[in-house]
Order: C-alpha cells, then sequence, then structure tokens
C-alpha cells in the first residue's frame, strides 16, 4: 500500500513540474512595431468663402489635406499670427474674424509640420467709421448700402469743372484690396440714382427712366417729353421699394411702376403749373409720411402776373403717390431765406435749412410757420422720426432724441461739403463732394 502512494506521489509531482516548464517556455518578449509617420501631403487652398469680410463674420477656407494624423494643422494669419479655428476637416477650416486680425489686407495659410499653402488674402473691415478711396476725387452725390449684402451703389459728377456735370452710377464691390470700383454697365450722363439692393434699381437722365432687376446688366426704359420734365436731368427718383418705383418732375409730375418697368403709368403735371411756355412751379419734395399718405412739397412764382417776390407754397397730398392729388396749399406765402429742399418722414414735422441764419428750422403746420431747432448746421438727413444727423461746420452730429441732446458722429476734413447721408439698419454712409465718402459699420 505504501509503495503504491509513494508511486502516485512522484506521478504528480513530475506532471506538476512539467506543466510549470511548460507555462515559463511561453514567456518571450513581443518584438516592439515601430510606428510609419506619413509625411503631409500638399496643401491647397482652393477658395475662400469671402475676400472681403466684417469683423463678427466667419471666414470659411476650402480646399485639400488640411489634416495629418501626425501633426497639429496651424494657421498663419499674415505668415506670423497663429489663430485657433472653430472647426478643422481635410477640406474645410473655419475661422471667426475677429479684432485680433487687422484692418486692411490679409494673408492666409495653412502649415502642417513643414509644408505650408500658399497664400490667399481677404480684406478685413472693422465696426465704426471708415473713410472709402473707392471714387478717387469725384463729387458723391448719393450712396446706398445694404444689409444682406457688402456692395455700395453710389451716384458721382466725373465732370470736375465747377459748372458742369457728368453723372455716373458706379458701384463699389468688396475684394482682398478693399471696396473697389465695379462700372455699371450703363453709359451716358445721368441726373438721379438709386439702388434697393443688388439687384433692383432707377436710373435717369433727362428724358428717359431706366429700370433693371439685375444691377443693371440689363435694364427696361421709358421716355418722356420735355412738357413732362422741363428741367435738364429733371427726373427724381422719390420713392422705391420692393413693391413700386415712383420717379417725379419738378412740374409735379410721376411715372409709375410696380413691376420694375415692365407696364408704366404715367401722371401728367398739373395745368396750373404753368403759364404758356412759362414754368411757374417747382415742386421739389416728393415723400411718403408715416401717415400713409404721399405729399408733394414746392414753391409757386407767377412772376408774369404778380411780379418779384410773390412766391407761394405748394402742398399736394395723394393716396398713391402718382395719382389723385389734392391741392392743400398754393396760396400761403413762401419764405424765401429757406432752402425748398424739405426733409420729412412725418408731414406733421417737416424740415430744412434756413439760408441766411444758417440754422436748421422745422415747420409743424405744412409749411406755413417755422421754429429754429438748431443754429449753425449746414444740412439735415432722417433716419427715424427721433433719430436725426446734421453737418455743422465740419461735424456730423447726431440727436437720437428729436433733438433733445446732440452727439458728435464724425469729425470731417475742413471745408466738408456733405450731399447725402443714408442708412440701412446696421449701416450708415457719407457721400460728399471731392471724394468724401465714409462708411460706418454699426
Amino acid at each position: 500500500m505504501n509503495k503504491k502512494l509513494l508511486l502516485l506521489s512522484l506521478i504528480l509531482a513530475g506532471g506538476l513540474f512539467f506543466s510549470c516548464s511548460s507555462d515559463d517556455s511561453g514567456n518571450k518578449p513581443e518584438t516592439p512595431v515601430t510606428p510609419v509617420v506619413k509625411d503631409p501631403l500638399p496643401i491647397t487652398i482652393t477658395a475662400l468663402s469671402s475676400e472681403f469680410l466684417i469683423v463678427g463674420q466667419d471666414l470659411e477656407i476650402k480646399g485639400i489635406n488640411f489634416v495629418n494624423k501626425d501633426y497639429p494643422t496651424v494657421l498663419l494669419i499674415n505668415d506670423t499670427e497663429k489663430i485657433t479655428a472653430k472647426e478643422v476637416t481635410d477640406t474645410k477650416i473655419v475661422i471667426s474674424v475677429t479684432d485680433a486680425i487687422k484692418a486692411g489686407t490679409n494673408s492666409i495659410r495653412i502649415q502642417i509640420n513643414k509644408t505650408l499653402s500658399d497664400r490667399s488674402n481677404f480684406f478685413v473691415i472693422k465696426k465704426g467709421w471708415t473713410k472709402l478711396n473707392g471714387l478717387g476725387s469725384y463729387d458723391i452725390m448719393t450712396s446706398n448700402v445694404f444689409d444682406d449684402s457688402n456692395s455700395i451703389f453710389s451716384f458721382a459728377d466725373s465732370d470736375i469743372r465747377d459748372f458742369s456735370f457728368w453723372g455716373f452710377p458706379a458701384k463699389l464691390q468688396g475684394t482682398s484690396e478693399g471696396l473697389k470700383q465695379v462700372y455699371v454697365k450703363q453709359l451716358g450722363s445721368y441726373g438721379a440714382f438709386k439702388m434697393l439692393n443688388d439687384k433692383y434699381g432707377v436710373l435717369t437722365n433727362t428724358i428717359q427712366a431706366f429700370y433693371s432687376d439685375s444691377g443693371f446688366e440689363t435694364n427696361n426704359s421709358t421716355s418722356v417729353t420735355s412738357s413732362f420734365s422741363p428741367a435738364i436731368n429733371g427726373l427724381n427718383i422719390s420713392y422705391l421699394d420692393q413693391n413700386m418705383s415712383i420717379v417725379s418732375t419738378l412740374r409735379g409730375a410721376q411715372i409709375y411702376t410696380k413691376d420694375n418697368g415692365a407696364t408704366i403709368i404715367k401722371n401728367e403735371p398739373p395745368v396750373w403749373t404753368a403759364r404758356g411756355n412759362f414754368y411757374r412751379a417747382s415742386i421739389t419734395t416728393l415723400a411718403k409720411s408715416t401717415n400713409g399718405k404721399f405729399y408733394q412739397l414746392g414753391v409757386i412764382n407767377d412772376f408774369i402776373k404778380e411780379g418779384s417776390n410773390k412766391n407761394r407754397n405748394i402742398v399736394m397730398e395723394s393716396p398713391t403717390g402718382y395719382s389723385d392729388w389734392t391741392v392743400i396749399d398754393t396760396i400761403t406765402k413762401a419764405n424765401l431765406d429757406l432752402s425748398y429742399g424739405y426733409k420729412f418722414l412725418n408731414i406733421n414735422k417737416v424740415f430744412t435749412i434756413d439760408n441766411t441764419n444758417k440754422a436748421l428750422v422745422a415747420s409743424t403746420d405744412m409749411l406755413k410757420t417755422w421754429s429754429v431747432v438748431k443754429t449753425d448746421v449746414k444740412s439735415i438727413f432722417l433716419r427715424t422720426e427721433t433719430q436725426w444727423y446734421i453737418q455743422s461746420g465740419d461735424k456730423i452730429y447726431v440727436t437720437k432724441d428729436a433733438g433733445a441732446t446732440w452727439e458728435l458722429e464724425l469729425e470731417l476734413p475742413a471745408e466738408s461739403v456733405v450731399n447725402d447721408i443714408s442708412f440701412s439698419k446696421s449701416k450708415i454712409i457719407v457721400s460728399g463732394n471731392k471724394g468724401l465718402h465714409y462708411l460706418k459699420l454699426e
């Protein structure tokens, strides 16, 4: 019995020894695998979302090979400044345009390890006022800006002689070098120009009105006679919105369209505005009031019948702006010291300039009487019923509380002449003589 137990013990011990020896033989060290590092592929920028950007907007860069798994993607502004992207994929990078990026022309490059893309340029414009130089030293009569576009449309005089005029429409378009002039596709001398947006607009000369829905690549036109518009370049663009356009004349006639000039309604001038071949009326303003009605304002003087210094006010009212005019006043004596370039958003408060006393004056009774609002004023431009802009000396001031208080808005060069200040919801543009052109981004 003892011999059997001893034999069994030896067998078990031998098996255990064999088993342990087998396990030890499997613990051999693994051969390390050396990772393969791939050099970056050539980096190519194919497009920028825009060459012209406002601080606060995003710049999207499109291309190929923007990502390498072994090296970080580095963005370089002007070759030296590293910036952080909002989004990076192999074909798209998005960055925020902040105040850290300088105003003016900048370059963007993408670097991965030692591989660099070519430079792509873009222009940054910051919030606040910027002097524009795209129209050189021409006298700039008016300009239009839009919230949904960086384009600027202006109407300027290219004849630098003092007593001559050659009006032309121009477009300033955002490029990597700033706002540069692009010629509008129209030839000749014109009297007025206004754009509603990048596509829709109206242009006039002495005897024609032109309407376009393609930025004046194409247009519809209509012509008038000298009796309809006796003054040179006398077709004024009085009203333009997404529904209609009204072009008016110094004799109180209108051209109306609601389909971009495809069909036209012409309202002939009132017969009383003329005496024979002598035109005794001058309608200087047609505008829409906050009451929904349109008004024509001006002055009448029948020199043949009444002699000199017999000027009287003209006030007419219409529900449409081009028909059914009611004469409200041709009796009240006009104030010859006043400019007849009336401004109003509400017919119950009309503004103009007292040229003799250099003052801003207002009428609350449709031109009958006037009161001084502010002295030392050259011109006024209305943004809302309570927010007005004036030129005083070589400065522009603004009131946001209907004249109760005034703030300095912009300092101008010496002897500046401001012809126009116009507005969108987020932009202001100043136009004036000798290349005076300022844009404010709010």
